[in-house]
């Protein structure tokens, strides 16, 4: 579990330490202040050995289509674009390992000639018909921790416009799953519960599923169209997709699946309060916490959402465990700092209504 966590030059963060960090961590702010880019930094510091995670973030965004150079595929992930500087992810964790991720845009040695400037694949090489766009340039990824483990990955643009990748031979940190607001993947949310089935595990997700669908009986998966989904038992004549039962029902299901998924692990939840009611948040925040405390889960959500603070808050005050911090990031010019509230300040802000959104 983190315990600290700094980024530099990444994204738009010059440089951003968070301390005091819980087993759930709710982060607030404004609008473009970098709560999204937050969990990435986060998740791609969790998939040091995997070089795909960079584009997959920049997808999750819904920006699939780039141009092929190195630049405006990776650009993007180094503070105001400037890629001749170091991304610094590193991270604290409660065994006492410090674990630090460099990520570097590799300038080519020699250029390679490549022709034909569109591959009617989506991919755009360029107005022009040659391109310089070789394997030579590479985003490397690099990691160290203090227990002396080392890995090196990379991806690269090989001469006919595809990206490469090399993972590290080793996979170091935690597992995490990333869960966005833009994508999500239904076979995932199939495979998690047929896993949590195989062990007879997935009836523990039933009193939590029961806060918004009070009807609901169980739950299984059926093949329907050609691919499996899962369904619920109402008590109507069969069973429905659960889809039908609101955006509410799949987003608490695909949380509380990705919890019991990533045992030791870490779970990045973006604008976790979606789809949900408000009357049913200080619940909801009671059973999510309680499945990270079993499953020894460490949450990072976002949230825009006073109702969500103050239901999460009271929910870890009533449970006795008040493992529970909230963190507003705040921009001053070009610099993002966090404010981490401590269970009394957060209190007394709610009781005078004090802004900490």
């Amino acid at each position: 579990m983190y315990t600290s966590f700094r980024l530099k030059n990444f994204r738009g963060f010059r440089d951003l330490e968070m301390t005091d960090l819980a087993r759930f961590n709710l982060v607030a702010g404004a609008n473009n202040v970098g709560k999204t880019a937050l969990l990435e930094g986060l998740f791609l510091h969790l998939g040091a050995h995997n070089p795909e995670l960079p584009l997959r973030v920049s997808a999750i965004r819904g920006i699939e289509k780039f141009r092929i150079d190195a630049e405006t595929m990776w650009g993007w992930l180094f503070y105001n674009k400037q890629t001749k500087e170091t991304i610094e992810l590193r991270g604290l964790t409660d065994d006492g390992i410090e674990r630090t991720l460099d990520i570097r845009l590799v300038e080519p040695q020699t250029a390679q000639i490549v022709a034909s400037p569109n591959d009617g694949a989506g991919k755009d090489r360029g107005d022009g018909a040659l391109s310089t766009a070789g394997a030579q340039y590479q985003l490397a990824l690099d990691y160290r921790d203090s227990a002396g483990q080392q890995a090196h990955a990379h991806a690269e643009i090989t001469p006919d416009g595809e990206v490469a990748v090399k993972r590290a031979a080793v996979s170091p940190g935690m597992p995490g799953i990333y869960l966005s607001t833009r994508t999500r993947f239904a076979s995932e949310d199939v495979e998690r519960f047929s896993n949590l089935e195989r062990i007879g595990q997935h009836e523990a997700l039933l009193p939590t599923l029961k806060l918004l669908e009070p009807r609901l009986k169980r739950l299984s998966v059926l093949v329907d169209g050609g691919a499996p989904k899962i369904h619920g038992d109402i008590g109507l004549t069969e069973l429905m997709p659960l889809a039908f039962a609101g955006e509410g029902m799949v987003r608490l299901l695909s949380i509380l699946l990705a919890i019991a998924s990533c045992r030791g692990g870490v779970v990045l939840i973006d604008e976790i309060e979606n789809g949900l009611h408000y009357s049913v948040l200080e619940r909801v925040f009671a059973a999510i916490g309680a499945a990270a405390r079993t499953y020894a889960v460490q949450i990072f959500a976002t949230t825009h959402s006073w109702e969500c603070i103050r239901a999460a808050h009271n929910a870890f005050v009533a449970g006795g465990t008040y493992d529970f911090c909230l963190h507003r990031l705040d921009r001053t010019r070009d610099q993002i700092s966090a404010v981490s509230f401590t269970q009394a300040s957060l209190e007394a802000s709610i009781q005078h209504e004090l802004e900490v959104r």
